[in-house]
């Protein structure tokens, strides 16, 4: 239920944003100055990922060059969804104008650094040293959005996708240790695999 009232007040902020943004696009003289052909830009965003292990939260930073309707950027943030962890992605997006606004796809590819929690370190598979140790694995997200400038240098949107990160942990097994011959012992370890796929919506901010 939460996730469909996040939902719900993001559309409605959004058009609420809209709406103040066509009234101030046609206050403005003709003749504003053109944007630039080559320019930084920064995408700030916090987001919902939902999957079958429930909800969690997010929040990234993409900054890079905008170039026509293109834009290539590196983004980082922290994923909180069932292990904490800090992605790192080269994020490509390509926009479509329709009217004063715009549709746009996105897409992005890169490591998932894991950063567990020291309470999701104990509740997952202890190794011989009494630790969950997590290898750091793919990330890659892609979705469509919809942006509102609201001046020649800021815009507000929203963004539904699906998102992934995956990871994977070896630790000591309950079956006997293995003892060749007299010794020594060594633990029989097994291999945890998580293959971790979400449903992702973000808003945020361009500048």
């Amino acid at each position: 239920m939460r996730s469909y009232k996040y939902i719900l007040t993001s559309c409605a902020i959004l058009f609420v944003l809209s709406t103040r943004a066509q009234e101030n696009k046609s206050a403005q003289p003709a003749g504003s100055k053109p944007k630039r052909a080559i320019q930084f830009q920064s995408i700030n965003q916090i987001g919902l990922l939902e999957g079958t292990d429930g909800g969690a939260f997010q929040i990234q930073t993409i900054n890079g060059i905008e170039f026509r309707s293109w834009f290539l950027g590196i983004g980082v943030g922290i994923d909180n969804y069932r292990l904490r962890s800090v992605p790192l992605f080269v994020d490509l997006r390509k926009e479509f104008k329709v009217g004063t606004n715009y549709f746009f796809i996105y897409g992005g590819i890169g490591r998932n650094f894991m950063w567990p929690t020291n309470k999701q370190k104990q509740d997952y598979h202890v190794n011989a040293y009494g630790v969950s140790d997590f290898k750091d694995g793919l990330y890659y997200d892609f979705g469509i959005g919809y942006k509102v400038p609201l001046n020649n240098r800021i815009a507000v949107f929203i963004s539904p996708g699906f998102s992934h990160k995956s990871t994977e942990t070896t630790t000591a097994s309950n079956q006997p240790v293995i003892c060749p011959f007299a010794g020594p012992c060594y633990p029989n370890p097994d291999t945890y695999k998580y293959a971790l796929n979400r449903l992702s919506i973000n808003v945020g901010v361009v500048f």
